[in-house]
């Protein structure tokens, strides 16, 4: 390890943030979910403050982006609510209340430093890839389209990033919500889809973010080696502001492939945290490992091999084959990656050892498989058993028989 150097040393990270990740383009039939709660979310846009309070937490007004905004968000409503609200036929709803301006800017892929580069852009438009409504036709060419163009520029203003070489590998600015967040490195190269972080958020107080049950998640063909994560907080408008303590700074770990595993003490307290802000992760180094995922046998094998695989064919193979092979059996790469089923129609025990890396044999109720796809719950995730709750208590409560056989 090197000397211990601060923060901005270290990195000379500075990152100016505003608007956020997120617009999973899935089309998947079914409802859609609560949006996620955000941590006070607010806009970068051209004034820098937040939606409702700046960067150092003080209440302001409405920013230039939030007022363009409001102007269009009725007609945006009315052209993609049906699909995209709580309750409508997509599994992405970037449309959800109360708060609708909160949920655009904290969905991943809408809001981006490059305006062109929205799915909201590149997405619902001319060509296959939304057979739905297109924002470039004749009905809102010259109305909606372009509003939602000036918005989205707007917004962008705010985001500007600057970094050294010496700030090595990092996240895009995303915003945190309340409970489990998923956080795929995906964009730090292609070795990496499918890999992520994951932690529990809450606040503290209005200055102190904290980050629980802090894990990283390799996938099954790699494992990751990372050193130096050092997390830092992007106020809305302004410079990024690091961990004052680097918490994280003596970290070099290794995580094997298929082998899910802490980051460091699992736990993360930010005390800088701002109203409105964003978060970025950057790592002095990470780079993917070639380690091997055990045969997954009832032995045990290795890498976390499962113990039971009768209950596993038993309690959970046709419910995952029902519900979710259709992405993470090869539909969709960073489902894939992140958790692959390819093997549940021929090899049970392969499979198993696979989606035994998102559970939690000691609390299966707890267990990411279910946090994640939970209807009433707050995950950003592609899939939430189409809005039926009556579906998903079915599925976790066979699969957790499954989940408690592993402990």
């Amino acid at each position: 390890m090197q000397p211990h150097l601060t923060p901005l040393t270290r990195w000379s990270l500075w990152l100016v943030a505003a608007g956020a990740f997120a617009l999973g383009a899935a089309t998947v039939a079914g409802a859609c979910t609560p949006a996620p709660d955000t941590l006070d979310l607010g806009s970068g846009g051209s004034s820098g403050s937040g939606s409702g309070s700046g960067g150092s937490g003080g209440a302001v007004g409405k920013n230039k982006g939030e007022e363009l905004f409001a102007a269009l968000e009725g007609d945006l409503y009315k052209a993609c609510g049906t699909c995209h609200d709580a309750g409508g036929i997509a599994d992405t709803p970037f449309l959800a209340g109360p708060d609708i301006y909160a949920t655009m800017v904290s969905w991943p892929g809408i809001v981006t430093q490059n305006p062109q580069d929205s799915q909201l852009l590149t997405y619902p438009i001319a060509g296959p890839q939304h057979p739905y409504k297109k924002l470039d036709s004749a009905e809102y060419k010259t109305t909606l389209f372009p509003a939602v163009k000036a918005w989205l520029a707007e917004e962008g203003k705010g985001i500007v990033t600057t970094m050294t070489e010496e700030a090595g590998k990092h996240l895009a600015p995303f915003a945190p919500i309340i409970g489990f967040n998923a956080v795929y490195l995906d964009a730090l190269g292609g070795e990496f889809t499918g890999m992520a972080l994951t932690f529990n958020a809450q606040l503290i107080d209005a200055h102190v973010l904290q980050l629980d049950a802090l894990e990283v998640h390799p996938t099954a063909a790699l494992g990751v080696h990372l050193v130096h994560p050092l997390f830092s907080v992007l106020p809305s408008g302004k410079m990024g502001d690091p961990d004052p303590v680097d918490s994280l700074s003596n970290i070099d770990q290794s995580f094997a492939a298929g082998k899910a595993g802490e980051l460091g003490p699992g736990t993360l307290l930010l005390t800088n945290w701002r109203a409105g802000a964003k978060l970025t992760v950057a790592f002095e180094k990470i780079e993917p490992i070639a380690t091997e995922m055990g045969d997954g046998g009832a032995d045990g094998g290795t890498n976390g091999g499962c113990k039971d695989v009768a209950s596993f064919n038993t309690n959970a193979v046709g419910l995952l084959k029902q519900n979710c092979q259709s992405c993470h059996g090869g539909g969709n790469a960073q489902a894939k990656g992140a958790v692959d089923m390819t093997a549940l129609n021929s090899d049970a025990a392969a499979a198993c050892s696979q989606i035994k890396n998102r559970v939690s044999p000691n609390n299966a109720g707890s267990s990411q498989l279910f946090i994640t796809t939970d209807p009433g719950g707050n995950a950003a995730h592609p899939y939430k058993f189409g809005g039926d709750n009556g579906k998903f208590d079915a599925f976790k409560q066979s699969v957790s028989q499954w989940i408690s056989a592993e402990k």
